[in-house]
């Protein structure tokens, strides 16, 4: 009787090998290839539209941006917004379906809000733009006999996570994010395994085509232990900033979303973007150059606190009013900032230091605005390689203490019907984790 259930055993191993592990192996390869190929287009297109717009004042390009992207919307409302929720509803409460023609129209509006000099990052359309791959690969006529309905989710995921690979150089922190991120309190590793390996695919086609390097050049340096009582006060200042700047995003949000007519309000948010950018011009765009510069080089206390404005402003009317880019850079940024203030009062002066402290304070932000402890510190430590892994895990376990409670993903729908479902699912959630 032991040997037939030790034959019964090895029978079905070789079943979930042969079969399910087989064609999700390949799956995952493919749509990690395609997600990673949609992250070299997004950024052509953004470079793109920069290049042409390079004669247009920069206080005006976000307001010619938001009247762009407006009509973009007219055409396809899913297009709007950071992307972020859209992607976290469609796989928790549509089974990763998405429009096929989002892919598009969610290319070309984030192109048009960024490249005209929008405040905000591209891990939002990422997701989206990555995720919608997995609805157009079920239409191929060759390939549509070997899906059921169910993998349409898991097709989704993989095509995000190639995506997030790809445009963050982050062959295993890309994989983590796109599944951390949909809940506030697991890790799924039916999801995790094929999102890892779709994200290190992704990683690797964008590498045949673009630079590979990683994200951020850190000096050579070795964190020293009796510096992390400093690495624990930038991440605890990041993470209230961070904090503070989820609640004046969801303020500015909300006070979009009652303007009636919802054409005006990514022309608005250009606009006002505009204003800031007259007063703070390093705010514009992605910002992953100034983001360099901070981790680098300690900046005027007087800049530092100009910047912090500028940006959470400059980055709310954007992405609040509707403009298509994410939040990830952003909160990036913002913790770049507090580093960089934090090196300041250590005295830093440009030491190796300074770098320590703006990869804390980077991924407590990101921890915190994202809720996604363990991606943030895998991600910081692919952005600015393993010398600096202490900073970053201390910095992401600190910042998701202090911004758990509070999320910009998941809580403020785009749309009442997301809002109410989303409430229904976070509930349920928190019960199951509470016991």
């Amino acid at each position: 009787m032991r040997f037939e259930e030790v034959g019964d055993h090895m029978r079905r191993a070789w079943h979930y090998v042969s079969s399910y592990m087989a064609k999700w192996l390949l799956v995952a390869t493919l749509m990690g290839i395609t997600g990673g190929l949609s992250a070299l287009l997004l950024n052509e297109a953004i470079a793109f539209v920069e290049r042409l717009s390079q004669g247009i004042p920069l206080w005006l390009a976000p307001a010619i941006g938001g009247t762009l992207v407006a009509v973009i919307y007219g055409y396809d409302k899913l297009a709007r917004g950071f992307g972020t929720n859209r992607y976290i509803f469609s796989i928790n409460r549509r089974n990763g379906d998405m429009r096929n023609r989002t892919f598009l129209t969610k290319l070309a509006a984030t192109a048009l809000t960024l490249g005209l000099r929008g405040s905000g990052g591209v891990e939002g359309p990422m997701l989206v733009i990555g995720g919608s791959i997995g609805n157009l690969l079920t239409k191929v006529t060759p390939l549509r006999h070997l899906f059921r309905r169910d993998d349409l989710r898991l097709l989704s995921i993989c095509g995000a996570a190639g995506a997030i690979g790809a445009i963050f150089r982050s062959p295993l922190g890309g994989g983590i994010f796109v599944v951390e991120v949909l809940y506030r309190s697991s890790l799924h590793y039916s999801d995790l395994f094929p999102a890892i390996l779709s994200s290190t695919m992704g990683f690797v086609a964008y590498s045949f085509l673009a630079h590979a390097e990683p994200l951020f050049v850190i000096p050579a340096y070795v964190p020293d232990v009796g510096n992390v009582p400093w690495f624990l006060a930038a991440a605890s200042l990041a993470g209230v900033v961070s904090f503070a700047f989820m609640e004046l995003f969801s303020v500015i949000r909300s006070a979009f979303k009652r303007i009636p007519f919802r054409g005006l309000r990514p022309i608005l948010g250009g606009v006002l973007t505009g204003l800031i950018l007259v007063y703070v011009p390093q705010a514009a765009g992605i910002g992953t150059d100034f983001i360099q510069g901070l981790i680098t080089e300690v900046q005027p206390l007087r800049l530092i606190v100009l910047l912090l404005v500028g940006k959470t402003l400059a980055t709310s009317f954007t992405v609040g009013s509707g403009g298509s880019a994410g939040l990830v850079i952003p909160a990036l940024f913002v913790g770049a900032l507090v580093g960089n203030f934090t090196a300041c009062l250590a005295g830093a002066d440009g030491s190796p230091l300074t770098a320590s402290l703006a990869v804390s304070g980077m991924a407590a932000s990101l921890a915190a605005v994202a809720n996604v402890p363990i991606a943030a510190a895998v991600m910081l430590v692919e952005m600015v390689g393993m010398q600096l892994g202490v900073p970053a895990v201390l910095g992401s376990v600190v910042g998701y203490a202090i911004g758990r409670s509070r999320t910009i993903y998941g809580t403020t729908r785009q749309y009442e019907e997301e809002f109410e479902e989303g409430k229904d699912f976070r509930k349920l959630e928190r019960q199951l984790e509470d016991h």
